[in-house]
């Protein structure tokens, strides 16, 4: 079980303020730091730490990521990216599916991913610090705690609870607790599981990427068990959010308490966030479980459901890479809620991953190179999901219609879209776009 008790850090303030950062540190790049916030974000950027977590009788397993007051310590002593070398192997078998090589290829396939695993053990590290308590600031006017949004995370194939930890990191940073899901359906690279002793204890094995070889009738049996996933997460935090206490942790290598989470976290607006198989998953999810208020989907893998896909029912940001070829209009046809989508040219399906930014020459190398910058792209998306984030959060506080936080949405995205004139060609439609197609109003597409 969990060991320790990282208790809640309050700080009496609206941001913490982080040490100046010198000119080394500005010039180094994830995953060597957190990547930065986008320029329109005005807050302040606070470290960040992770802690898996398993509660307690829900079958599931994430990451989460945090804000705290601990710095990180040296590289060393940092959270590793793959946590073990079943992650490496889980990555050479998706690619290779190694149960049907021949003997030299699985044996030259194992030196590959050990020695991956070796180096990426030295050098490959998250920018955070380890089961660290969570920071929680108080609100200065009436001194009530600041509870921190909430963003869960579902991966894509081949993906992991560390798939997408630039992402979850710089979110952490700005101040959510993103929970990221270690799916056990097959499709992780690998998947942590808990298993039980003779002894009574209980120890971490590992299940590797199941091959379906395009069965889309088992790809919906995992969407089905990832959406239940999904929700066990949800229900964790809920009950951390509403006074319940957050389940126990039961994730053997864990040293994270989760009651640190208890009146920490806020799931009033709760997003959820996924990234190709992760993005239909996420769809899935918010029509089953209606604590989803609002969802970002990064290049969604839909045609495993096909016209199935149920229309948005929330509030819904889609970044897409250029021809991606994936027929969302089931998403949008006869949708109840506000959408939004930013097609961005030069960019391939994985370059939303970490991957290319930690592997970049075997990334081009097996798959492929986009030609936009991987850190303005990054710069951009993040951009985008604040905009979302903020014109959604500021629609439902003042009350207004879906059709004023369309418009809203429409035209800050536009806005948004010409600081990227010359750098990426990005093309937006939305339901503003759509509605006023008809009326004879509006170009459908906007183009950087």
């Amino acid at each position: 079980g969990a060991r320790g008790r990282p208790r809640p850090q309050i700080i009496s303030e609206y941001h913490l303020t982080l040490p100046p950062h010198t000119s080394e540190q500005t010039e180094m790049r994830y995953p060597a730091t957190v990547m930065p916030p986008p320029p329109r974000w005005k807050g302040t950027q606070r470290h960040v730490s992770v802690a898996d977590y398993e509660p307690e009788g829900l079958e599931v397993l994430m990451r989460l990521y945090y804000p705290t007051s601990t710095s990180p310590p040296s590289n060393l002593f940092r959270p590793r990216y793959f946590t073990s070398s079943d992650y490496t192997h889980g990555l050479v078998h998706f690619l290779l599916n190694l149960t049907s090589r021949p003997f030299w290829v699985r044996t030259l396939a194992g030196v590959i991913y050990m020695c991956t695993y070796c180096s990426a053990f030295l050098t490959d590290t998250i920018p955070a610090s380890l089961d660290a308590p969570p920071l929680l600031l108080n609100n200065v006017a009436d001194n009530s705690k600041q509870r921190l949004p909430v963003v869960v995370v579902s991966h894509g194939l081949a993906g992991s609870r560390n798939m997408h930890a630039a992402l979850c990191t710089s979110l952490a940073s700005q101040g959510y607790v993103v929970a990221a899901i270690e799916h056990r359906d097959g499709s992780a690279s690998c998947a942590a599981l808990v298993k039980s002793s003779g002894s009574g204890r209980s120890r971490v094995t590992y299940k590797p990427y199941v091959h379906t070889d395009g069965n889309f009738k088992w790809r919906r049996e995992q969407i089905a068990k990832r959406t239940e996933e999904f929700s066990a997460a949800i229900a964790a935090l809920t009950a951390a959010g509403d006074g319940r206490g957050a389940p126990r942790n039961i994730f053997p290598t864990s040293r994270f308490d989760a009651s640190a989470l208890d009146g920490a976290v806020d799931v009033s607006q709760l997003v959820g966030l996924g990234h190709s198989f992760g993005g239909v998953t996420v769809v899935a999810a918010a029509e089953a479980n209606k604590a989803i208020t609002r969802i970002v989907l990064l290049d969604p893998w839909t045609a495993p459901m096909g016209d199935a896909v149920q229309a948005t029912s929330v509030p819904t940001l889609v970044v897409n890479s250029h021809k991606w070829g994936q027929n969302l209009r089931p998403l949008y046809t006869n949708a109840t809620a506000v959408w939004l989508e930013a097609e961005v040219a030069g960019v391939l399906h994985q370059d939303f991953s970490d991957m290319p930014l930690r592997i970049p020459w075997i990334m081009a190398k097996s798959i492929g190179k986009g030609t936009v910058d991987l850190y303005r792209l990054f710069d951009f998306k993040l951009s985008l999901m604040h905009l979302f984030f903020e014109e959604v959060a500021h629609a439902e506080q003042s009350g207004v219609g879906g059709d004023t936080l369309a418009a809203a949405l429409h035209a800050g995205t536009v806005e948004l879209v010409d600081r990227y004139r010359g750098e990426m060609g990005i093309q937006i439609k939305s339901s503003f776009s759509e509605a006023n197609i008809k009326t004879g109003d509006l170009a459908a597409r906007s183009m950087s």
